[in-house]
């Protein structure tokens, strides 16, 4: 369910930012006081994977994908850049933060103006890939709301071998990672259900007709049927499904918008505030002796 390399390429077609991050180049990795070594990064062929190794032992190859970047910060803004690095690298020093618990890299460029290449080159294609992304999401399933974009990830993450199409295996690997639980047999029977061409696997219209089962809500039947006009409905000014994506729009939402942004005086002293938070989301490994990191919150 992913786009090729070609797909991800267009836009940037020459751009000299994605160029440089195509040729590659040494960054200087930073996890402590006493280690701290450099690593040779690339953008691949495939332009959202990079590539780097150990200047020490060619054969240590590692990548990680583009898609996984949750956020890059310019400077030394993270713990671990202002524990153990001085403020004169302060222009040259970024890092790269990961979804999920994927510990982050901390990075010095060899120059300001290389780190600047770094981050803008990455910033343009995360923006790129994103565009591209919801733009194939949308070709695909029309009828997905845009706030069920996470669902489409799921379904792209359960996608073992790229094929467009789900297997019953990825079906139940898909589920387990939205935290639905379903015993086997019902899994096939929805699998089956949704497999209408007996292929052995969905695709196309059929993933969308399984996603149209597991996202039905049977309250919106009941206030579409009692509400809709029976003119309207007649005239097809808004279907059910255009209703339900209407739900899903900015103002269908109960959410108050003004919301999304800082609303609140955040000028006070830190225990003025209460913080809405477990007690041990600091925590960014074991409890007994993993590090804590106010990171953890931001992630």
């Amino acid at each position: 369910m992913e786009s090729n390399g070609t797909a991800e390429k267009q836009g940037l077609e020459g751009d000299q930012d994605l160029q440089f991050l195509m040729n590659g180049g040494d960054l200087l990795k930073v996890r402590s006081d006493s280690w701290k070594k450099m690593r040779y990064y690339k953008l691949q062929e495939d332009c959202k994977t990079m590539w780097h190794e150990s200047k020490k032992t060619l054969s240590s190859k590692h990548t990680f994908s583009v898609e996984d970047i949750e956020a890059i910060r310019t400077g030394r803004q993270t713990e671990g850049l202002k524990k153990y690095t001085e403020q004169s690298v302060e222009g040259r020093a970024f890092s790269i933060l990961f979804k999920g618990r994927h510990k982050g890299l901390d990075l010095i460029a060899s120059s300001e103006e290389e780190a600047k290449k770094w981050v803008s080159g990455l910033e343009k294609v995360i923006s790129n890939m994103n565009s591209l992304s919801s733009q194939k999401k949308t070709e695909q399933y029309p009828l997905m709301p845009g706030s069920f974009s996470w669902i489409y990830n799921s379904m792209r993450r359960a996608d073992k071998n790229l094929d467009n199409k789900m297997s019953l295996e990825e079906l139940k690997s898909f589920l387990l990672d939205i935290n639905i639980e379903l015993d086997d047999d019902y899994a096939e029977m929805l699998f089956k259900e949704c497999d209408k061409s007996n292929g052995g696997s969905l695709e196309g219209k059929e993933i969308e007709y399984f996603y149209k089962i597991l996202t039905h809500r049977e309250e919106i039947d009941v206030i579409y049927g009692e509400y809709a006009k029976t003119d309207a409905k007649a005239k097809k000014q808004m279907t059910k499904d255009g209703f339900l994506m209407y739900l899903h729009q900015p103002e269908g939402l109960v959410f108050n918008q003004a919301h999304r942004s800082v609303h609140q005086d955040m000028n006070q002293p830190l225990n003025h505030y209460f913080i809405s938070s477990s007690h041990n989301t600091y925590l960014l490994e074991d409890q007994l002796k993993g590090p804590s990191s106010t990171e953890a919150y931001i992630k």
